[in-house]
């Protein structure tokens, strides 16, 4: 059971507490309530997320920030970036009141086949309960768990990013599966293809995440991805063109991971990636590839 608040004489329980995407829960509210003037049902989530503040315009930091430029000082930022949460409302309903009062009863819910996983860092799944009456209004909440299995997921096999070097050594990254569970062992290979003969290389592999926020109605803040611990695959590899080597690899995600998920103000996205360093002292550039992978909080 996921109680919000508790009034004096209303809770709002979801049963199951767990489900799984097309899955119907169903909301009980036990108890009753007089005086009321409307009642609403609401499905969502509160969507966890980050954004820039960048101060007030009347404030006194404003006018400190006015005078450094005054003084050349310029780029002072006297705002920052703050973590918030905003309700998401996928469906809600105007619940029948009969001559002022709020009788207890029960309603269904089908988990959106979208619904982004439940995770501390990107949504909490609840049926909320907001009563306007005379006296104290009621808002109650009633959470329950959206769980992703690996069969639930929208994945393929999704091209390679390079983000860093030249491409002067295309590298691919193969995987058996691009869906995997928190904690698991993900086991693929590296390919290797030089364009040119090459300094001889140091390969390593790790997962990576990146947390991003794109705040509809805020200002969203620089991101960047996290990298995990690095595997190391080869040291002083030869990387000559028309060779191409091929490395095999295992790495464990971490226990905890939370779930690959894209909702509306903020979103969950999970990498393995490769760099390639160049030996000596030269002009090469380091590369650096990732391919995207999915992230599920079940294993079915």
């Amino acid at each position: 059971m996921g109680l919000f608040r508790r009034s004096t004489s209303i809770d709002v329980t979801v049963s199951p507490t767990v489900a799984v995407p097309r899955q119907t829960v169903t909301a009980t509210i036990s108890g009753s309530l007089d005086r009321v003037r409307s009642a609403r049902l609401d499905w969502g989530y509160t969507n966890f997320f980050r954004y820039h503040w960048a101060g007030h315009a009347d404030s006194a930091a404003a006018q400190v920030n006015d005078d450094l430029w005054l003084l050349g000082e310029v780029g002072t930022n006297y705002g920052g970036d703050r973590d918030t949460e905003e309700w998401v409302s996928v469906t809600a309903t105007d619940l029948p009141i009969a001559t002022g009062e709020l009788a207890g009863g029960s309603y269904d819910f089908r988990v959106p086949s979208w619904a982004p996983a439940s995770s501390e860092e990107i949504a909490r799944w609840s049926c909320r309960l907001t009563v306007d009456r005379d006296g104290r209004d009621v808002d109650a909440r009633g959470d329950f768990t959206v769980l992703i299995r690996p069969e639930d997921a929208d994945a393929g096999d999704e091209p390679m990013e390079r983000y860093d070097g030249a491409g002067e050594t295309v590298i691919d990254i193969a995987l058996p599966s691009p869906v995997y569970a928190a904690g698991q062992v993900v086991r693929g290979q590296v390919t290797l293809t030089p364009t040119a003969d090459l300094p001889d290389g140091d390969l390593r592999v790790s997962w990576q995440r990146h947390r991003e926020s794109h705040p509809l109605s805020r200002n969203p803040c620089a991101t960047g991805p996290v990298d995990g611990p690095v595997v190391k695959l080869g040291k002083g590899i030869p990387l000559l063109a028309g060779s191409p080597i091929v490395v095999p690899f295992e790495l464990t995600l971490p226990a905890d991971a939370a779930p690959t998920a894209a909702a509306v103000h903020s979103s969950m996205s999970w990498f393995i990636r490769a760099e390639l360093f160049y030996a000596g002292f030269t002009s090469h550039m380091t590369e650096r590839v990732r391919k995207p992978i999915v992230v599920v909080n079940s294993t079915g």
